[in-house]
């Protein structure tokens, strides 16, 4: 009878044991996972005003600059080009007395919403979620990167809005001797680089053209 009693009080131990080692595996398993999901991020560097050529007195001008794939990561932190959208930085310098608008419109080519390209470009790890949450089933741990992925991705594709919003050039009136800058979206398709601008005196309702080969005009 004694020897029963050990012999149960040692199986429940090896039990425990194994049951604990199976934890300790999971909870390992759980971790090295979290740290191979990949989670995704947004992280781009700041965008500053183009170096202007020195002011004319009573002039308009801009400069530009068409971004490459390289920039594209380095100022949106995502290959933009690649989902279809050219970006162009452009810095508009107003040293008139005069009040100027500017606007997507009066591009010589057609300008995508800064919404439609951020959206191109959101992080999306639905499919690597959905094997994570159907594996899960079996072995418990693969819930872990599955949930550490979606808010991740969440969290990363709030953020490029943001930057997204703040970078793009605004339609907007460019006060009296002041410069304003910003990135402008086209489709590739639609894109040439011997573009115009087409901006507006607000109160003579006069319409000035730019061009990258004439980027400058005195008024």
């Amino acid at each position: 009878m004694q020897f029963d009693i050990i012999g149960v009080g040692a199986y429940v131990l090896y039990g425990n044991y194994m049951n604990f080692r199976l934890f300790f595996l999971h909870l390992l398993m759980g971790i090295t996972l979290i740290g191979l999901s990949g989670c995704a991020k947004y992280k781009a560097q700041s965008l500053h005003a183009l170096i202007t050529s020195p002011k004319v007195d009573k002039s308009l001008s801009f400069e530009y600059k068409i971004f490459t794939v390289d920039d594209c990561k380095k100022y949106l932190g995502r290959n933009v080009i690649a989902k279809g959208y050219q970006p162009i930085h452009i810095t508009f310098v107003n040293n008139t007395n005069r009040y100027i608008t500017i606007s997507h419109k009066n591009f010589s080519f057609p300008c995508a919403r800064v919404q439609e390209v951020a959206e191109a470009v959101h992080t999306n790890t639905t499919a690597r979620a959905i094997g994570y949450g159907v594996t899960s089933l079996l072995l418990w741990p693969f819930i872990i990167p599955a949930i550490v992925d979606s808010i991740g991705s969440e969290k990363a594709n709030e953020k490029l809005n943001v930057d997204f919003a703040y970078k793009v050039l605004r339609n907007q009136i460019v006060k009296p001797n002041s410069t304003v800058s910003g990135i402008v979206f086209a489709v590739c398709d639609d894109f040439d680089e011997n573009f115009t601008i087409t901006i507006i005196d607000n109160q003579s309702k006069k319409a000035y053209v730019l061009t990258p080969e004439n980027n400058t005009l005195q008024i």
